[in-house]
């Protein structure tokens, strides 16, 4: 290439760029796909390693072998991948709520509430939860490595809708409120208030074009590694990663649709020629069949680098994130990262961790395709040992027949035979060979092999209580021991969903509409505010193994063994129904919570009854209590009456002493006496008072 074509050719890439930002230092694709070529070599290598992954997976046999001898291949790998696929996939499925959130101040329940409320809604309604899950689990034990990109998607139709009307002037305000306070829909204490404050209402409702978001959702996407291109540089960690780059097939139609693309009409045309570089038209890579192809331009697949990294846009020697689509040598796109959080949008998880330190993990079917190999080599063995031996065939010695015995022979009569020394050995029958135990022992050992590797049972003979014992013991510290290695992958797992629901809160804070109703319940509808889903927060997600639920079912079974019936109801019904949820029978569960215990009626009768008797007894023994207070009051009454009658008494006897002495002493005597002197005296005073009136 000339460099008068590489230079109109850069200046043709700027003028692309221009048509898209105003940035200070914006990069050309040239810039971009240098970033590419010094990254396809790592990529190149981790490629291969999948590819022979996959190779093993499918079975299929990469050796040459002579025309007529057995081509099988026995999947082992596929063999241990599918009892590995329901066991990681169970555990996440098997609950509507896979998230849990919690706050980490008081001030953040209320957010942290809100966003369980959302995430687990979304993975319900919007994100196909069984899809992304099983592919997000069979992409990791198939190749390795899974990468999630996360993107929000979000549409908006124009519909006719009823609008609600409201009041514009004063005028129409007094007539609105005098209406309904004629029609008795509002009284006058009502409507005064609302005139003075002169605040509009709603009057009716007219059919108007709106435009209505129909959509408006975060989108998951597993991505295939192979396609996936991360910076070699990060050391393993994908967070130290400057850039990472998404090849993906689209078309002209789809490109048009999305507002996001532009310079769609400078993409250079060009005919498939087959060749890896072609960075127009899609390679072998991504077509199923390469031999077809649309031929009408607006479907014809085109294969578009997505770049998303750093880059020094202002020329100030800092970096910022930015993402950046190209086409062959056109940019279609070119922006800031428009994610809040303003970080790549991918996750990356490791299957099985390798031992270097590179972001991409390893498949089971890195420990298990050496013993594939072996299984198959010593299958097609046997095969070819059994396919080329003749089976029921017969042999004749010579001059064991004659000529017409012979025929009789062949016709199955009976038949003279010429005298030999043994007839054994001249009739010979062919029949197929016995399979060298060997043979079967070798394959049992690679089954067994297998097995240890993985730590999956998959029904061979391999992992079994008697390799660590005959006893129960030994049985249950096999399982264990197989449990704790597939929880540890479930771990790495439920991490990378974690990193996944970190991202989508932070676009929910951004992009869910200000008023969403998130349908919780059948009856039940939350209004979420955007403005209250901000905070500080823990995201958790609990998931376990078959084997761990199992064995917690069991232990609480015991405990509520043990404690019969010691415990109240409530309790036992907590227990029950954390025993139900162990064992994925979420309905029952939910029975046993809400179990309220109806009484026997005979039973409820004894019991009404015995309350009325114990009422009784109550009533008795207070009338019994109130008459013992009367009889105490009535002996003190009597206490009072005969010390009333004792001083009477004492009174009596005191008069009589006083007048047997008065009568002794001639006291009596005297004082009668001096009454009639005293009488005497009173007469005589009156007889002269008498006459003196008279005389006078």
């Amino acid at each position: 290439m000339s460099q008068e074509f590489v230079s109109e050719d850069y200046l043709s890439l700027d003028s692309d760029v221009k048509r898209l930002v105003d940035w200070t230092n914006p990069p050309s694709v040239k810039d971009l796909k240098s970033d590419l070529s010094e990254a396809m070599p790592n990529h190149n290598h981790h490629i291969n390693k999948v590819n022979d992954w996959i190779t093993a997976l499918r079975g299929e046999l990469k050796i040459k072998t002579i025309e007529g001898r057995s081509k099988v291949q026995p999947k082992l790998v596929r063999k241990q991948n599918e009892w590995r696929y329901s066991a990681l996939e169970e555990p996440f499925l098997s609950t509507d709520d896979m998230f849990m959130v919690n706050p980490v101040t008081h001030l953040d329940v209320e957010s942290a509430k809100q966003n369980m409320m959302i995430l687990n809604k979304q993975f319900r309604v919007d994100i196909p939860k069984v899809k992304f899950i099983g592919k997000y689990v069979r992409t990791a034990v198939n190749t390795g490595t899974v990468i999630t990109k996360l993107s929000w998607e979000s549409e908006v139709d124009t519909i006719l809708d009823e609008v609600p009307v409201f009041t514009q002037t004063p005028e129409e305000l007094f007539q609105a409120l005098q209406e309904l306070v004629m029609t008795g829909q509002m009284s006058e204490e009502e409507a005064i208030p609302i005139m003075e404050a002169g605040e509009p209402i709603q009057i009716g409702v007219e059919p108007q074009m709106v435009e209505k978001e129909i959509i408006n959702r975060p989108v998951l996407q597993v991505r295939d590694s192979r396609n996936v291109i991360i910076d070699p540089s990060c050391e393993g960690e994908i967070e130290n990663a400057r850039f990472i780059i998404d090849k993906f097939l689209t078309d002209l139609s789809s490109l048009k649709k999305d507002s996001r693309y532009s310079n769609l009409d400078m993409i250079q045309e060009k005919e498939y020629s087959g060749v890896a570089n072609d960075y127009t038209y899609y390679d072998d890579e991504f077509n199923s069949d390469p031999n077809f192809r649309f031929q009408d331009k607006p479907r014809q697949k085109l294969v578009a680098y997505e770049y998303w990294g750093y880059w020094d846009i202002n020329g100030d020697g800092i970096v910022k994130s930015i993402v950046a689509t190209w086409i062959g040598d056109t940019m279609i796109r070119l922006e800031e990262n428009p994610y809040p959080d303003k970080q790549l949008p991918f996750v990356v998880v490791q299957y099985l961790p390798p031992d270097n330190e590179t972001v991409y993990g390893d498949a089971d079917a890195s420990l298990l395709k050496d013993n594939q190999d072996i299984i198959g080599a010593v299958s097609r063995s046997m095969i070819d040992l059994i396919g080329r031996s003749a089976n029921a065939q017969q042999g004749i010695r010579k001059d064991l027949l004659d000529p017409i015995n012979s025929k009789r022979f062949k016709d199955g009569l009976d038949f003279e035979y010429n005298p030999v020394q043994n007839v054994k050995d001249a009739l010979f029958t062919t029949k197929i060979p016995e399979i060298p135990r060997s043979a079967l022992e070798m394959i049992q050992l690679q089954n067994n092999e297998a097995e240890a590797l993985t730590g999956v049972k998959a029904f061979t003979g391999g992992i079994s209580g008697d390799a660590l014992g005959s006893s129960v013991g030994g049985i249950r510290s096999a399982l264990d021991a197989t449990a704790k290695r597939e929880l540890g992958i479930l771990r790495r797992l439920s991490d990378g969903l974690k990193q996944i629901g970190k991202k989508i809160i932070a676009m929910n804070s951004v992009w869910l509409s200000d008023e969403e109703v998130i349908r919780i319940t059948d009856e039940d509808f939350v209004a979420i505010k955007r403005s209250d889903l901000a905070g500080n927060f823990d995201l958790s997600l609990s998931v376990s193994t078959a084997e761990a639920d199992n064995q917690k079912a069991s232990e609480l079974a015991f405990m509520l063994q043990t404690t019969g019936g010691v415990l109240p109801l409530e309790i036992t019904k907590l227990i029950l129904s954390k025993i139900a949820n162990l064992r994925k029978i979420p309905d029952l569960a939910k029975q046993i919570e809400e179990f309220q215990p109806q009484p026997d009626p005979v039973q409820q009768e004894m019991a009404m009854l015995q309350v009325e008797l114990l009422k009784a007894q109550i009533t008795n023994e207070y009338s019994k209590a109130r008459e013992n207070e009367e009889d105490i009051n009535l002996k003190a009454a009597r206490a009072d009456n005969e010390r009333a009658k004792a001083g009477k008494a004492s009174s009596e006897r005191d008069r009589l002493d006083l007048d047997y002495v008065e009568q002794a002493s001639g006291l009596q005597q005297e004082r009668e006496l001096e009454k009639q002197m005293l009488g005497l005296q009173f007469k005589d005073r009156l007889s002269k008072e008498k006459k003196d009136t008279n005389n006078s």
